[in-house]
């Protein structure tokens, strides 16, 4: 495994601000927020990866600023806009290519309570992600579904009929705060889906909520650890805070460093 940071803790932080911090701070990993159109340009991109490179840090995955429209570009019965949301996703799969990173988060349909339905079944659903799978491989990049609380994606049995329907061929990434939002005990997420796992976010709970920072001796970080490498899980594991609600980004590196001790014995 690898450990690092998401730059989405240092929202609204501009990104490149990030990642020569993270750069600056010795960080291995990290995970790229791409927060808007703009820093979609390749000349900024090959800046933020000269940025990476010179400190030896590897960017493994980005996550796109676009994941707000999916719902209305890739899951309804207009073929055009579909086509035009795929066409989309080859500047995002282009980025990744500029930054070395092989994963790209995916949030996909929102998730609508009974009775309403959404307007995709699920079948159309797994289609219409494998058509973005499928262009990703064309940039050598996983197209990961995460497990949003908002999302279809948040229910487990859900993801087990995409990955049955897809005949495995189906990555994911795994969050233990959404799955927590969504009443979903890790547990039970890593049995069922761990083999499908490619990435991780990881952050902290309590009584005081969700998404808090790590802690040293986390019996639930190191449950959780433990069970991606029985699952033979050999991606990355970011810390993913909301850096709005911290005063400082003390928080975030800390947790980084009770990551690296809990991931030591499964270290790359």
């Amino acid at each position: 495994m690898e450990f690092g940071i998401s730059s989405a803790c240092f929202y609204p932080q501009l990104t490149e601000e990030t990642v020569r911090q993270l750069a600056a701070r010795g960080i291995r990993s990290a995970e790229v927020f791409i927060n808007t159109f703009s820093e979609l340009e390749p000349g900024y991109l090959r800046a933020l990866r000269r940025e990476a490179d010179e400190s030896g840090m590897r960017i493994r995955s980005i996550h796109p600023f676009g994941c707000a429209f999916d719902p209305f570009m890739l899951f309804t019965h207009y073929d055009r806009r579909l086509q035009d949301a795929l066409d989309w996703h080859r500047r995002y799969f282009e980025a990744a290519n500029l930054l070395g990173a092989e994963v790209f988060v995916f949030h996909g349909d929102r998730w609508r309570e009974p009775p309403a339905r959404s307007v995709c079944s699920d079948e159309e659903y797994f289609q219409r992600f494998a058509l973005l799978r499928d262009l990703g491989k064309e940039y050598g990049v996983t197209v990961a579904q995460e497990n949003v609380s908002r999302c279809r994606s948040k229910d487990v049995d859900f993801l087990e009929r995409m990955g049955a329907c897809l005949g495995g061929d189906m990555a994911l990434v795994f969050d233990n705060k959404q799955a927590l939002r969504s009443g979903v005990d890790w547990r039970q997420f890593l049995e069922r889906l761990g083999h499908y796992v490619a990435h991780v976010h990881i952050s902290g709970s309590g009584p005081e909520g969700d998404c808090l920072p790590l802690r040293q001796e986390d019996p639930e970080l190191e449950g959780i650890l433990s069970a991606l490498h029985r699952q033979g899980f050999d991606g990355a594991v970011m810390v993913e805070l909301y850096g709005e609600h911290m005063d400082s980004a003390a928080p975030i590196y800390d947790s980084y460093r009770c990551l690296l001790e809990a991931g030591r014995p499964y270290q790359t």
